[in-house]
């Protein structure tokens, strides 16, 4: 679902934010919680200083819930709000634009979310909601549209397998995961969106777009009993419904690969070789992500500052960039490392990447260590310097259960952390010698 008016008041306004908020914003991010009578859980920040309302509401339904065909809960996302029982797609399309709102769909491997950026005029703001309450609980899967959605994912898939990058961060999580539903594409390949059936859409959006599963963030400028009267409206006619299994720890579903499985090189007619390395990481809530995100950060995780930019490019010129990070998700997501080289330099490019990491993971310098610790708390503030950021760490707090005070203790955590925190933390978690990695190009 995305519909988006090229020029909305609300977008306009959203870009003077940024401006309004002091650097102490972070303190001032107070999140209530709560949920409404049909089970949808709410997470709730009080933000008056626009006339400006954001919403999101996540469902346990991203893609790690396909099951066979892949890509069935990233077309399903595609589909919800095109079309309502009362508003053809034109209609509806006419009437968000006309309101100058912004309504949107995405999806990732754990969750599929829909967003309304409104402003909270009277005259709008009612409407705006009454709008997208029809997209979530009124939709309909028209079988031209989904004719015509699938054929543009279908392009899409298609010029990915032209596109090294993006093959090599499929074989990457393929590798990885195996056959956990964490292993395939968000979006499915070209063999199984073909197969995809619109009755199995409607299953999915039966099963999964229901009050107990869903997770009801708001930001903005109307008050807590305003906002517990819109989260009692938004999905009023869903049904309750219940909330999915959980999805399996990742180990249980991966196979032992040979040395040569784990360091894949795809060939590819290509000036360039495209790297990727890594290993499955931890999961969102682990007490030792704060200390392996602050050393993610000196490792190759903060651009210019990080060892790897240093090493990989500053000394030996063999790229333009080098990152490292992880992706902790409901269940253990990756950490990688990924970068792109001349092909006669790319087997060079791994070795020095590879001796950074195990340099770092022995010792690294304190006094570096500090410099990072004091731009992430220093610019800490401007991670939530606007309704759109904050929306966004409240969703990830409530969706993955996190303590509402979460925003506050993030900088006094990383703050607090010691030189053997960070080590130990690696050392524990992290091993250069079951890392895995993939090349896409013609390596010398």
């Amino acid at each position: 679902m995305l519909i988006f008016p090229k020029h909305s008041i609300a977008s306009i306004l959203m870009s003077l934010a940024l401006s309004l908020f002091s650097l102490n914003a972070w303190a001032a991010v107070q999140i209530e919680q709560w949920h409404t009578q049909n089970g949808a859980k709410v997470v709730y920040v009080h933000a008056p200083e626009l006339a400006m309302l954001d919403i999101q509401v996540s469902f346990d339904a991203g893609s790690a819930r396909d099951g066979e065909p892949w890509g069935l809960a990233s077309m399903m996302t595609t589909l919800l709000g095109l079309q309502t029982k009362t508003h053809s797609e034109e209609v509806l399309s006419d009437k968000i634009n006309a309101l100058g709102a912004n309504v949107g769909g995405r999806i990732n491997r754990d969750m599929a979310s829909y967003t309304l950026r409104t402003l909270t005029r009277d005259s709008i703001l009612k409407p705006a909601l009454d709008l997208f309450h029809d997209t979530i609980v009124e939709s309909t899967f028209d079988e031209s549209i989904f004719e015509r959605e699938r054929n543009r994912v279908l392009v899409g898939l298609k010029q990915q397998q032209l596109a090294p990058s993006a093959m090599a961060s499929n074989a990457f999580w393929a590798m990885l995961y195996g056959d956990h539903p964490y292993g395939h594409p968000v979006a499915g390949n070209v063999e199984s969106v073909k197969a995809l059936k619109l009755e199995a859409i409607q299953a999915f959006y039966n099963q999964y777009i229901v009050s107990k599963n869903a997770l009801i963030s708001i930001v903005g400028n109307v008050d807590k009993q305003q906002a517990q009267q819109i989260a009692e409206n938004l999905l009023k006619g869903l049904p309750a419904g219940s909330k999915p299994t959980a999805i399996a720890a990742p180990s249980a579903s991966q196979k032992t690969l040979t040395e040569a499985e784990s360091n894949l090189v795809i060939e590819f007619d290509s000036s360039q070789t495209y790297f990727k390395q890594g290993q499955i990481g931890v999961k969102r809530g682990d007490p030792d992500y704060y200390a392996l995100f602050l050393g993610n950060h000196l490792l190759g995780g903060s651009g210019f500052g990080s060892l790897l930019m240093e090493e990989v490019r500053e000394k030996r010129g063999l790229v333009y960039g080098v990152s490292s990070g992880f992706a902790p998700m409901r269940q253990p997501g990756p950490w990688l490392v990924g970068l792109s080289t001349k092909n006669k330099s790319a087997m060079e490019a791994k070795k020095v990447v590879n001796q950074t990491i195990e340099a770092f993971m022995k010792d690294f310098d304190e006094t570096h260590l500090q410099a990072i610790k004091d731009n992430l708390v220093g610019g800490f503030p401007l991670r939530i310097d606007s309704n759109g950021k904050i929306i966004g760490y409240i969703t990830m707090i409530g969706f993955y259960d996190l303590p509402l005070n979460y925003l506050e203790e993030f900088p006094k955590t990383i703050s607090e952390l010691s030189k053997q925190d960070v080590l130990g933390a690696w050392q524990r978690h992290m091993d250069l010698k079951s890392m895995k990695s993939i090349m896409v190009g013609k390596p010398e």
